[in-house]
């Protein structure tokens, strides 16, 4: 592992707990250990992924434990909730405005970083009367992996 990924993984346990101490939300060990290991990972997992990576070691996780707490970090600006094509929700501890690219074939999610697709300025306002906080763009593709898998097959 890189300096850098532990520096950010540390940086997002620090933010668990200011978070977690302002919303009056319980510092668990599930939380914790659900947290850490969605920022190891870059591929956007869903919750099912995640459940699946941990319940054999994390006590006391079950399915909707990991669903709630996903749904509660995501509103508390802890994590992004990535929407995909096949409507499975995906998560990226990543926070920072980023872009990602969804596979139509195989449903994976990867971050897309180009200051190119960023506005230059947010507006403050929108002409429909919307006060605009933030924006992501989702581009759609076909993956590395599904791109060779579809040249085996033609």
């Amino acid at each position: 592992m890189t300096d850098a990924k532990r520096a950010f993984i540390a940086r997002k346990e620090q933010e668990l707990e200011t978070l977690c101490r302002a919303q009056g939300l319980s510092l668990t060990p599930q939380r914790r250990a659900l947290l850490d290991a969605l920022a190891r990972r870059k591929d956007h997992p869903t919750a099912d992924q995640l459940y699946d990576a941990l319940q054999k070691t994390v006590k006391g996780l079950s399915r909707t434990t990991v669903y709630r707490t996903l749904e509660t970090f995501a509103n508390i600006g802890l994590i992004l909730k990535v929407s995909s094509q096949q409507a499975k929700a995906r998560f990226d501890a990543d926070t920072s405005r980023h872009h990602h690219i969804s596979c139509v074939q195989c449903g994976a999610v990867a971050d897309l970083i180009d200051p190119g697709f960023d506005l230059p300025e947010l507006p403050d306002k929108h002409p429909s009367g919307f006060r605009i906080y933030d924006y992501a763009i989702t581009f759609t593709g076909l993956c590395p992996r599904c791109q060779q898998d579809s040249s085996h097959t033609a």
